[in-house]
């Protein structure tokens, strides 16, 4: 008890002090300051302006930092019920720095701080220095204020950084951050392709339907437009919404020497098909909502398409089969398929990524785990992966590949363990097979069987569903798809 009263002297001290700091002509902003920041106001709005502005780095940056803050937040105020400190005596701080409204919960900790430096480490992760630095600042700065405009102790602003450095920590171990690649997945070399440089015998195929069923006409002209530039002799075909995408890729592969097309992952996936069916080498041009295989390659832009195919370079890469369909990235099993099903439903009415948080909170609600034997063995899956190669993991969430040429399948299942199965399935994601037994397995194989007794039996192949026979086998095709590839990229 003698250690506690004399730190609560030094903090009143210091109180003292840090109130006793500052110019009359500078006290009416303080309020201002203060009551702009209840409420977690300003992380919210840098969140939200980092989603919106960023490329997928800010974004995961975006997510991991408004989540600390709001964890910190949460933290805090379960801390301040198990706490009943005072606040301090304000009396001697000028009325015109003292906030607008009073604050009745215990002094300690400052929710305030907690949630900025909550926020701030959630950013420091991984983002520039400049707004790591940045967001630091206006942290301290919020610590500072509320010791300055009378509402909290030192000690209280404290505790409230150290909660919010820890629940940055747990937002890291959940969203950590993500490397991205430099120069694309390794591949097998294919040596340099016999083309027109100005395009003569290229077939490009442009899918202009975006993921929620609209139309892009400007994304689409803009397209059109920069290949007819590079490619004048290219035909160009652009479809309709009323096109058999599989009757147009084949048709478009049987009459060309090499097929390029613009879409997103499943419009790839369908090129990449016709292109194996007739032996043709593919340009892959990113123009879709999601374009994991093209980034995967290096392929982060139509321009660098274009200047692969003019620096001619062939790279061969593993494709993936189920049932008779080729994926490029992944297919899934369980819980999956039915939650694009309902985010496909639901897509054209309120777009794309609204829809993909409402059928995951409906799955998460409803969602019951589906009888397979997979490899012959009976299990009850919530959610199964099979990715094209393997996948980096972070925190039990795949992410990106390094290789597509390692001739395996990353296979990863999570099934359902009684009593308590959703519960135990949140342990079992978080924690991995060491301490949860088979209730999570990650492997790589070169091939998986899988039955499904009962209809409907869906499966998801690079986004796309589709029903699925009794019994599927998943196996790989190494090095058998011809691409065009950035000339930096690692063989």
């Amino acid at each position: 008890m003698r250690i506690l009263r004399r730190l609560q002297r030094i903090d009143k001290s210091v109180y003292d002090r840090v109130t006793r700091v500052g110019t009359p002509r500078l006290d009416g902003y303080t309020p201002r300051f203060v009551q702009a920041t209840d409420h977690m106001a300003p992380w919210m709005m840098v969140s939200a302006t980092l989603a919106v502005t960023g490329g997928p780095r800010l974004r995961r940056t975006a997510l991991r930092a408004i989540a600390a803050a709001g964890l910190a937040n949460a933290a805090a105020s379960g801390v301040k019920y198990l706490t009943e400190r005072a606040r301090p005596d304000s009396s001697a701080v000028p009325t015109a720095r003292f906030p607008y409204r009073s604050y009745l919960s215990s002094s300690f900790p400052s929710g305030h701080t907690a949630a900025a430096f909550g926020f701030a480490g959630g950013v420091a992760a991984d983002a520039p220095v400049p707004l790591s630095s940045l967001v630091t600042a206006l942290a301290g700065a919020v610590g500072f204020s509320r010791v300055h405009s009378g509402v909290h102790y030192p000690g209280d602003v404290i505790g409230g950084a150290a909660l919010g450095v820890a629940a940055a920590l747990v937002a890291r171990a959940i969203i950590p951050p993500r490397p991205e690649l430099v120069h694309g997945a390794r591949t097998v070399d294919a040596g340099e392709a016999s083309v027109d440089p100005e395009g003569f015998g290229v077939t490009v195929v442009l899918n202009p339907r975006s993921a929620d069923g609209t139309l892009p006409t400007l994304t689409t002209a803009d397209t059109t437009t920069r290949v007819a530039r590079e490619l004048p002799r290219a035909r160009i075909v652009p479809m309709s919404a009323d096109d058999d995408i599989v009757e147009v890729m084949d048709k478009a592969a049987r009459d060309c020497e090499v097929l390029a097309v613009a879409g997103g992952d499943g419009t790839v996936n369908a090129g990449a098909t016709a292109a194996l069916a007739h032996d043709r080498p593919l340009l892959v041009l990113p123009d879709g909502t999601l374009n994991n295989f093209a980034r995967t390659l290096g392929v982060t832009s139509i321009d660098i398409a274009l200047r692969a195919f003019a620096d001619r370079r062939l790279a061969r890469v593993d494709v993936g089969e189920v049932d008779g369909h080729l994926f490029l990235n992944t297919s899934s099993f369980g819980s999956y398929p039915h939650m694009v099903e309902r985010r496909d439903r639901w897509a054209e009415r309120i777009g794309k990524w609204p829809a993909f948080m409402l059928a995951l909170w409906r799955d998460l609600r409803e969602v019951r785990p589906t009888q397979a034997l997979v490899d012959g063995r009976p299990a009850k899956v919530w959610w199964a992966f099979v990715g094209n190669c393997r996948y980096r993991t972070h925190a039990r969430v795949p992410g990106l590949r390094e290789h597509l040429d390692d001739g395996r399948l990353d296979v990863r299942v999570l099934c359902a363990r009684y009593p308590f199965p959703r519960l135990r399935a949140l342990a079992d994601v978080l924690l991995g097979r060491p301490l949860s037994g088979q209730g999570y397995t990650e492997r790589l194989t070169e091939s998986l069987t899988l039955a499904i007794p009962s209809e409907p039996r869906l499966i998801a192949v690079d986004g796309e569903v589709m029903e699925g026979s009794p019994t599927m086998t998943f196996r790989k095709r190494p090095a058998a798809l011809r691409v065009f590839v950035p000339a930096d990229t690692r063989a």
